[in-house]
């Protein structure tokens, strides 16, 4: 069993550090990632089956809080991953799941992803 991750996020490096991360969740499984939220929204469907959907907040062309917006309905948690504090995410959109802090810790990471799994009473093997 895979839980599909993607990535929206105008910075390689943190797109790659996301990959890094979910490649070491033996559960997790990277299916798509977008430099681009126009891009993003205008690719991603409901049958794309997303999961675990990282955003980041401040992207050129489009914010992920207003993304979020857009796709909430077709992936299952949304993630922040932003510089931006906690708090002034909240205030921004009062209805995230969770948010992760950059620069990202793989515990941090992991331990989010483990929140979310035992919270949904989720599957982490066949």
């Amino acid at each position: 069993m895979y839980y599909n991750c993607a990535i929206v996020d105008d910075e390689q490096h943190a797109i790659d550090v996301l990959h890094e991360y979910i490649e070491d969740i033996r559960f997790l499984k990277l299916s798509n990632t977008f430099k681009n939220p126009i891009e993003a929204l205008n690719t991603i469907s409901a049958s794309d089956q997303i999961d675990f959907l990282f955003l980041d907040i401040d992207m050129d062309g489009m914010k992920g809080t207003e993304l979020s917006r857009h796709l909430r309905s077709k992936a299952r948690f949304i993630i922040y991953a932003s510089s931006h504090l906690e708090n002034e995410v909240r205030e921004i959109d009062a209805d995230f799941e969770c948010y992760l802090g950059k620069p990202i810790s793989m515990k941090r990471f992991a331990g989010t992803i483990d929140k979310l799994i035992r919270l949904n009473n989720l599957p982490t093997s066949n």
